[in-house]
């Protein structure tokens, strides 16, 4: 009995040991992390990290990690290190969440919601880090050492990461890359633009030769390919430029929903059918019983050999043909042109189609129309657009807005959302931008939560970064503004001037004048500038007023020079009270308030001597002399001469405004006389009606 006591005593005694043992290490801990955060509370980095990696050195401390990534983050210490700071907080809140127990310490409050807090702190700082240098793989380190952060962030750099995957693919252009890009990454911001890109290059590589065998087995192993339109296109291309009537045979045949399809059966019509005698009509229809539009096709064919202009008449529109006889009334508010046969026209509020025999050829009517172009055309019905073809049927899903065709593309709008379609009304780039500008020059801005980017026609994007952009040029260079400055950008996204100047102007030749401090100076595309900012800028004077793209002028305290593209001067300051470009050979010049013309050496070819004068455009000049106005040639000779002022129509005639308008030649001779009114249908052609309603027509 005394032995077991003692054994039961021994026992008692040692738990207990081990229970004071175990409380003093646990005080023991908690004694260190207070101090450990009470070092941190005033700045005492140096014993703070060494306390806080002493409580982690058998297993990671929650507290401990906590204040290590506090540690990390601050940029007021020699530790400062994002990656470490990402590390530390992770750890943090892995620990925390197996014994969550809140604690607060000389000031800081320490749960799994201040540690996400902080965390999604760092995130930031390490998202900004990642921004500056960015790349895919940044981009996936970001995500691999900031998986906390909130959903806002790793959504945004997801899609940054995406942005420049996707624009990888775009550069390789390759189905398999893009199909690679569609497996991997299932739930990408950029998924169906990437599922419309591969099936355009499925297309373009199982057609890259472009013969027409391509385009057959394209058609029937894709018949589901948004590009099927594309190929049927260039097939009928293919058989139209051939004259190949067999071709067009099994086009039309075997291909009823081609939109080519009617072109396609007019075609092979003309060319099978040549006299028009009964006999032969009669083969064609025997041989062609589905010919689907054997009267309609036959009249337009002989209307399409009918040239008619739109005619103004009392502000209503009609239409005359060449011999200037009213065919159409002049009853419609508003007319096109005839684009493949048919007009829109506008009449009461009412848009419809009419054919050059003055019919509602489709007999529908709607609120607002676009012109046929490629065998549809965009028409409104209600507040919804959509695309008909030639038979008015309806071929398009609806849209909120559709733009007029422009560099072969058409912009819509659906559901708040706008993307594009082609000429052929496909879509390429799906509706997901705030707003989308016209194309051109192959590319488009589009807007994002207030910011500009741009996006080319084969699908390269540029993130929303800018303030606004520009249309691209011929030479693929964009002005930008960037927090109320102007710079420019090329297509590739890469900054050639950057954003520090108060305004940028196009100018000819890919020259660009560029202004800042209300002076100017002269920036080529190709990366110099001509003439430094340091001439005196006028904002109410064109771009064309400046540079004509070969030369430039300089303006400095109401002077004017001179200089070529190389900065050396032509014509010095104070030579001249007004200097010009060169037109014929001939500069306008003006010296003591008064006109005249210099040869390409500076030598006076025509005296100074006229209040008014203009450029010599097509060899002649329109001058004033005292009262009189004078058209004179490049030898300063007077080729006509009047108290009326006179006007350029076009490259060899003018008018005169006097009582009545009269039109005179490149000779000085009067080719009509009391004109009531003139049109014109283009630079070289013009409707004049006379006083007594007699419709001439002058050709140029």
């Amino acid at each position: 009995m005394f032995y077991f006591l003692n054994r039961y005593n021994n026992i008692f005694h040692r738990a207990a040991f081990v229970t004071v043992l175990l409380f003093a290490s646990y005080a023991g801990v908690a004694t260190s992390v207070e101090k450990g955060f009470k070092a941190l509370s005033i700045y005492d980095y140096f014993l703070a990290k060494k306390t806080f990696y002493k409580l982690n050195k058998k297993k990671n401390n929650p507290y401990a990690c906590y204040g290590l990534a506090v540690i990390y983050s601050r940029a007021d210490n020699p530790f400062t290190n994002i990656d470490s700071a990402a590390k530390y907080v992770h750890l943090s809140y892995a620990a925390f969440i197996v014994k969550p127990v809140k604690q607060k310490l000389s000031g800081f409050d320490i749960d799994s919601v201040n540690i996400l807090l902080l965390c999604n702190s760092i995130g930031t700082h390490y998202f900004l880090k990642t921004k500056s240098k960015p790349g895919i793989d940044a981009y996936n380190n970001f995500l691999l050492k900031n998986y906390l952060v909130n959903v806002d962030l790793k959504e945004q750099v997801l899609y940054l990461r995406d942005q420049l995957e996707y624009n990888r693919i775009i550069l390789k252009n390759k189905s398999d890359s893009t199909t690679e890009f569609i497996n991997t990454h299932p739930q990408s911001y950029f998924l169906t633009e990437a599922l419309t890109l591969r099936q355009r290059q499925i297309y373009d590589e199982h057609t890259a030769a472009g013969k027409k065998e391509n385009y057959i087995a394209f058609i029937s192993k894709y018949p589901a390919n948004i590009m099927l339109n594309s190929a049927y296109e260039n097939l009928y291309k293919i058989y139209r430029d051939e004259k190949n009537v067999q071709g067009l045979k099994t086009f039309v045949l075997n291909y009823p929903k081609a939109p080519q399809n009617t072109e396609a059966w007019k075609l092979l019509f003309s060319l099978t059918v040549k006299s028009f005698s009964n006999e032969e009509l009669e083969k064609f229809l025997v041989e062609f019983p589905a010919f689907p539009f054997r009267n309609s096709i036959l009249k337009e064919l002989e209307l399409n050999k009918v040239k008619l202009f739109p005619y103004e008449k009392d502000d209503l529109f009609g239409f005359i043909d060449t011999t200037g006889k009213l065919v159409v009334k002049a009853e419609y508010d508003a007319v096109s042109d005839f684009y493949e046969g048919l007009s829109v026209v506008n009449k009461n509020d009412s848009v419809y189609f009419i054919n050059k025999e003055n019919q509602n050829v489709f007999n529908l009517v709607f609120s607002e129309a676009h012109i046929f172009k490629n065998g549809i055309a965009a028409v409104k019905k209600g507040n919804k657009w959509a695309f008909i073809n030639r038979q008015g049927q309806v071929i398009s899903d609806s849209y909120d807005e559709v733009s007029e065709l422009s560099n072969q593309v058409y912009v819509v709008k659906v559901n708040n959302k706008y993307g594009a379609l082609n000429h052929l009304g496909q879509p390429f780039i799906e509706p997901r931008y705030q707003k989308l500008g016209d194309f051109k020059n192959e590319f488009a801005y589009y807007i994002e939560d207030g910011k500009y980017g741009f996006i080319s026609k084969s699908g390269y994007v540029y993130k929303a970064d800018l303030d606004w952009i520009s249309d691209f040029n011929e030479s693929n260079i964009a002005i930008i503004k960037q927090n109320g400055s102007f710079g420019l950008i090329n297509s590739s996204g890469n900054i050639i001037l950057e954003p520090q100047y108060d305004l940028i102007l196009k100018a000819a030749n890919n020259n660009f004048v560029v202004v800042k401090n209300s002076l100017y100076g002269f920036y080529t595309g190709t990366g110099c500038f001509v003439a430094n900012i340091a001439y005196d800028f006028m904002k109410e004077k064109p771009d064309e007023f400046y540079t004509n793209g070969s030369v430039f002028k300089l303006i400095r305290k109401n002077e004017q020079a001179i200089v070529d593209i190389n900065g050396k001067p032509h014509v010095d300051f104070g030579a001249y009270d007004e200097i010009n470009f060169a037109h014929n050979n001939l500069i306008r010049a003006k010296k003591k308030n008064k006109y005249g013309y210099l040869d390409r050496k500076l030598n006076t070819a025509i005296p100074f001597r006229f209040q008014e004068a203009r450029d010599f455009s097509d060899s002649l000049a329109v001058v004033k002399l005292k009262d009189k106005f004078s058209l004179i040639n490049t030898s300063g000779k007077e080729i006509f001469t009047t108290e009326s002022s006179i006007e350029k129509l076009s490259a060899h005639y003018y008018t005169i405004d006097g009582d009545g308008t009269e039109i005179i030649n490149n000779k000085g001779e009067s080719v009509f006389i009391n004109i009531k009114s003139i049109q014109e249908v283009n630079k070289k052609l013009f409707i004049v009606t006379l006083n007594s309603n007699e419709i001439k027509f002058l050709r140029d």
